[in-house]
């Protein structure tokens, strides 16, 4: 669309620079007379010719008049088609969508807008973390944007080519989440990926077990095998069906609960404090269940235990009480 503006644009310009100097040359007026001979004739307005211009000078006249009638006139009809058919409004949200990826850091990339990467991305909203979604297909990138009732940054095209996790931002990502239904392709992404992000936490899909190796050397940091998940949980429902489990609760209550794992920096000035003196029940609205440090899983802590820097927190609490607890954890 550019290109055709470009060219359209320019065309018009060349013309009126043609005229201008044409008249100036031939007729002997000065450049703003000639412009303003120029302008007339291209736009027809039918002006009284002057009696000193010379037969070059209808010629030209004649020329403009014909250029008028169709380069210019087909321009500003072109210019105004690309208006109104909303091209001009894709542009600008393209740009708009590019700013948005550009100033994102430690942000999630989901590839895939399918039916898994749509339920994936669905969460990643709810917990308010930003994301961007890369998907060969703008069709499933505009059904993905009905379904979340917002518009979100994306990228069109193959995650497999560098330039478009590039464009995605991948460099300052935080994590990568891979939901394509294609085995082989997972494993190029996530090769791909870590290539340009050796520090990135890839998660990744698998349907076949067989390539669960492949993707963990590729660099995945965890696969999930979403038949084996499935399985597992159906097996469960019907083993237990008046058990409501936990996860239950946090994934599909009316509440919007869930539970993230919270790691205390160095510099945190909450680091070296007990749970009671911090009182995160309170001051945050949320409750740890767990505290992992190294290698060890201290389960259920009381208010004695204390937190060292590094420490990594399991909490549970609703999206508004991390946004809380995240202010605490930097600023105390």
């Amino acid at each position: 669309m550019r290109k055709n503006i470009a060219v359209l644009v320019s065309a018009i310009v060349f013309i009126f620079v043609f005229g201008t100097v044409a008249f100036h040359l031939t007729e002997g007026w000065d450049l703003f007379d000639s412009f303003f001979f120029t302008l007339i004739t291209i736009s027809t307005v039918g002006y009284s010719l002057p009696e000193s211009i010379s037969p070059v000078g209808k010629v030209i006249a004649s020329v403009l008049i014909g250029a008028g009638v169709t380069i210019v006139l087909y321009g500003f009809t072109s210019i105004t088609s690309l208006i109104i058919e909303g091209h001009i409004g894709e542009y600008f949200k393209s740009r708009r969508i590019k700013k948005m990826i550009d100033r994102l850091t430690d942000h999630f990339i989901v590839v895939g807008a399918g039916r898994t990467g749509r339920h994936t991305t669905l969460e990643i909203m709810k917990a308010r973390r930003p994301f961007v979604v890369i998907d060969v297909s703008e069709e499933a990138i505009k059904r993905l944007e009905d379904f979340l009732g917002k518009e979100f940054p994306y990228v069109v095209g193959d995650a497999v080519e560098e330039e478009v996790l590039m464009r995605a931002g991948v460099e300052r990502a935080k994590s990568l989440i891979v939901t394509l239904p294609d085995d082989a392709k997972n494993t190029f992404v996530v090769l791909t990926a870590k290539s340009l992000n050796p520090n990135l936490e890839i998660v990744s899909r698998v349907s076949d077990m067989k390539a669960l190796s492949k993707l963990v050397y590729a660099g995945a940091d965890k696969v999930i095998a979403t038949s084996e998940l499935a399985g597992v949980r159906l097996a469960q429902m019907a083993l237990n069906p008046t058990t409501i489990s936990f996860l239950d609760i946090l994934s599909f209550g009316e509440e919007s609960f869930r539970i993230e794992e919270v790691m205390i920096p160095p510099e945190s000035p909450i680091a070296g404090k007990t749970l009671g003196e911090i009182n995160l029940s309170k001051r945050a609205g949320t409750i740890v269940i767990a505290i992992r440090r190294g290698g060890e899983v201290i389960f259920n802590p009381t208010g004695d235990t204390r937190i060292l820097p590094e420490d990594r927190l399991m909490v549970v609490g609703k999206s508004d009480h991390f946004e809380k607890l995240h202010r605490l954890i930097e600023e105390g």
